[in-house]
């Protein structure tokens, strides 16, 4: 009896270890696949066009579908502006990067002297109707460029990517393996 049993244990190990060889070219290129969809998910393009959307009055809804929510804040010249400023830091560069503490300090403020300076002069310009509203507008730039630089912090985002992939590849079944169920246990 003991015999069979490690006849066939032997039987099985052989089998695992010729499955894990037919499926090893797949691992890398599943793994990519996993990659790609994560780092799309996190695409911070979202963000910026959240922003845009905000700034000319309207809210893209859950179904895709996008309604007016009100005038909007600035004409097309300052929404151009303030999306091109934006997106110099709301980006995979960014917050795929590698960036400590004082790099972020630094980067936030002048992010926030430069979008302050500029539509200081350019209110009007731009169709700001109140300056009241110069506030929000630079709220609306700053909190977005802060929560992505801070993505970039030692790497968070890069570690998180990497490994989210890592569980994923190691987790996901494999090409041709049997799920195991309660009575497949008990086979010998």
């Amino acid at each position: 009896m003991n015999e069979e049993f490690q006849a066939q244990s032997e039987l099985q190990r052989q089998q695992v270890e010729g499955e894990a060889m037919v499926n090893a070219p797949y691992i890398n290129q599943q793994a990519s696949v996993v990659q790609a969809a994560i780092v799309e998910q996190t695409n911070p393009n979202k963000v910026l066009e959240e922003v845009e959307l905000k700034l000319k009055g309207l809210e893209r809804r859950y179904d895709g579908s996008i309604v007016k929510r009100g005038d909007p804040i600035m004409n097309d010249m300052g929404i151009n502006r303030i999306l091109f400023l934006l997106g110099s830091v709301v980006n995979q560069n960014t917050i795929l990067s590698h960036l400590e503490d004082t790099e972020i300090s630094k980067m936030i403020i002048q992010v926030a002297d430069d979008i302050t300076d500029d539509l200081a002069l350019n209110w009007k310009e731009y169709g700001v109707i109140d300056k009241i509203l110069l506030d929000y507008i630079v709220d609306g730039v700053i909190l977005p460029s802060f929560m992505s630089l801070k993505r970039a912090w030692k790497q968070n985002e890069k570690n998180w990517l990497n490994r989210t992939v890592i569980e994923n590849v190691s987790s996901s079944p494999r090409v041709g393996q049997k799920k195991e169920n309660f009575m497949s246990r008990f086979k010998l």
